[in-house]
């Protein structure tokens, strides 16, 4: 009776799971430096909820494409490749793409560099879960 009433609870508990979605808040800050003393920062910062096992492209006001997979067996611990477009400049530029795994409620940066160019995009996610529509 124990291994059913363990197994049920566990059931059910992986159904509450999988009514959560994934929040992922991000911070891009792009920095152009125009001199060996001078240089701009612009920062945007925005959080989106997303299924996990998915593919989701998020258009931010004409100001950049963010790409997010997710990848999951366990709902803890979770593999995100984010793709990052900037479409500011409203001539589309692919910036990159980073891979990470991450436990569910950490914390990561990456830097993407434009190339041939003195641009660069610092990245920071914070994850969390979210109760899904």
């Amino acid at each position: 009776m124990k291994y059913i009433t363990a197994i049920v609870f566990s059931f059910l508990s992986l159904n509450v799971i999988a009514e959560d979605g994934l929040v992922t808040q991000f911070v891009i800050t792009k920095t152009i430096k125009i001199s060996e003393e001078s240089e701009t920062r612009q920062i945007y910062n925005n959080a989106v909820l997303v299924n996990f096992n998915d593919v989701h492209s998020i258009d931010f006001k004409g100001q950049y494409t963010f790409k997010i997979t997710t990848r999951t067996d366990d709902f803890k611990k979770v593999n995100l490749l984010i793709n990052l477009k900037d479409i500011s400049t409203g001539k589309p530029y692919y910036v990159g793409g980073h891979a990470m795994d991450l436990t569910v409620g950490d914390s990561a940066s990456f830097e993407l560099n434009h190339s041939n160019t003195n641009i660069t995009y610092s990245v920071q996610l914070d994850t969390s879960y979210g109760k899904l529509p």
